[in-house]
């Protein structure tokens, strides 16, 4: 597989697990290349099958215990639907890393939106409220107008 990572991405990854005690095996090395090889939204089981199909060998407990500490230091961000489920997303974006989502209750699909009205209403808010922001979880749940639309109950 064609090395898709800018080596800086394996240096940082190599800290984080290091930081974390942790080896920076070529099996999580190869989990973080599959995660940024889309940029689709995925869930544990469809991460371990993308690595399978790609005759990469790696343990659920590695993938679960690897993916946490990638959320712990911001390197990927979880997405908690309203059924429960988690998905997860590389945070490599460039053109708009801090984007947040619309969620179709029909279909479930995510819709990726961004807005740069959003942070400085968010430190307003704080501001009022005499905080300093330190996360931001944005996400929203929707049906579609459009009765013809693919993904609508109708």
């Amino acid at each position: 597989m064609q090395n898709l990572i800018p080596c800086r991405f394996h240096i940082e990854v190599e800290a984080v697990l290091k930081s974390e005690g942790l080896r920076a095996t070529k099996q999580r090395l190869d989990i973080w290349d599959e995660l940024c090889s889309t940029d689709s939204h995925r869930d544990i089981e469809t991460i371990l099958s993308d690595l399978k199909k790609k005759k990469i060998n790696v343990s659920r407990a590695t993938l679960y215990r690897t993916i946490d500490v990638f959320v712990k230091h911001g390197l990927l961000k979880k997405i908690t639907l309203d059924s429960g489920k988690f998905l997860y997303e590389h945070n490599k974006k460039t053109i708009t890393p801090n984007h947040d989502h619309i969620v179709c209750e029909d279909c479930g699909e995510i819709f990726e939106f961004y807005d740069n009205k959003i942070p400085s209403i968010e430190k307003k808010i704080a501001d009022d409220l005499n905080m300093s922001l330190t996360k931001r979880v944005h996400q929203l749940s929707a049906t579609c107008k459009d009765s013809n639309c693919a993904h609508s109950k109708n």
